[in-house]
């Protein structure tokens, strides 16, 4: 009978102890749980336009009336740029890269957040300088080309064309427009812009998320690297390619796998800039047709914001919006420009001045 009950007390001591652990446990869940508080951003308003070098005043409300702040962190793009107590504080606009920024407020009490808020700026650069233009030459183009990307090199011109059935990459002889070297595309396949890199062609494909990689000198394939969104232009920026799909955005990745390093969101001081088509890189800045309109935007690779403006109006007689300019060629060596559109049967040097 002692040994039966010796053993119910050993069970029902490992029972209580499970609980105290158990409330302990519990208790400890508790204390560590974060109570969330309202927060109101008062300034800057959401969809606020700043400008560089703008004060903007950070301003908020917190409903509660016990609660003793810490600090509070600013964060502008997922970066931290600011601590400060209170809940006032004054941020000079010191951000390069154009385009939205988003803010966000991490309240802190006791080394925890216990609240956060966030609101949109739209941050646009001062106006584009507005060019002219003056056609120093005129070149034979095959007018059955629906032009989707063009560079220059060695004194021939590239063209990559597109349209399914019809695209191609071609090496032409500038001087009569006659194609010395060409690759077809597969039916199934929209080609798009196309840049050189090294001694390898890269050509991008539309809706295909496939980018073929060519050898200079023998347009043999040597690879097919994949990526995610549409592919519209591309050029050379130094180490690496940028991309454009169509949208306000362009993507500088890895040559090798199309990795992002970066990106740039293009605007003007009016807004953002899409339809980005066919880009070229030049003294610095990357030149982009806008697709169905005959403007070429100058982009400032770091910030995204657009410096320069071209109208080409009236350079060539358009018949249709898809027949439109697109594609921008540079010769380094001699500091010559290339522009064609579309099913134009006319290349074109240009000069550009203010």
């Amino acid at each position: 009978m002692l040994k039966y009950l010796l053993l119910c007390l050993f069970f029902i001591n490992i029972y209580a102890c499970k609980n105290n652990r158990h409330a302990e446990s519990t208790k400890n869940e508790k204390s560590d749980k974060i109570v969330k508080y309202d927060v109101n951003i008062i300034s800057p308003q959401n969809g606020q336009q700043v400008n560089y070098g703008d004060a903007v005043n950070i301003s908020y409300e917190i409903k509660t009336d016990s609660l003793i702040i810490d600090t509070t962190v600013l964060f502008v793009n997922n970066r931290e740029v600011a601590r400060f107590s209170g809940t006032n504080y004054t941020w000079t606009m010191n951000d390069n890269s154009v385009g939205r920024k988003y803010l966000r407020l991490s309240v802190r009490a006791g080394g925890k957040e216990v609240a956060n808020a966030a609101c949109t700026l739209k941050y646009f650069p001062q106006p584009p300088k507005y060019y002219k233009y003056s056609v120093v030459k005129q070149y034979s183009h095959n007018a059955g080309f629906f032009t989707q990307g063009l560079f220059f090199d060695e004194e021939f011109l590239y063209e990559g064309t597109g349209n399914y059935g019809k695209s191609a990459l071609m090496k032409i002889d500038i001087s009569n427009g006659n194609a010395v070297k060409t690759i077809n595309l597969s039916n199934d396949f929209f080609g798009e812009g196309i840049t050189l890199f090294g001694d390898k062609i890269y050509q991008l494909t539309w809706h295909e998320h496939q980018c073929f990689v060519y050898d200079k000198n023998t347009f043999e394939k040597t690879s097919v690297i994949s990526y995610t969104n549409e592919g519209w232009g591309v050029t050379t920026v130094d180490n690496m390619l940028a991309v454009s799909d169509g949208s306000t955005i362009i993507s500088f990745v890895n040559p090798d796998n199309f990795a992002e390093i970066r990106r740039i969101e293009v605007c003007n001081d009016k807004g953002n800039v899409s339809q980005l088509n066919e880009l070229e890189f030049i003294d610095g800045l990357i030149w982009a047709n806008v697709w169905q309109t005959n403007t070429i935007v100058m982009i400032n690779p770091e910030s995204g914001a657009v410096v320069g403006e071209i109208d080409l109006s009236g350079i060539y007689p358009n018949t249709t919006n898809e027949d439109c300019l697109n594609g921008i060629a540079y010769d380094a060596k001699k500091n010559r420009i290339f522009v064609t559109g579309k099913h134009w049967n006319k290349l074109f040097e240009i000069r550009v001045f203010i």
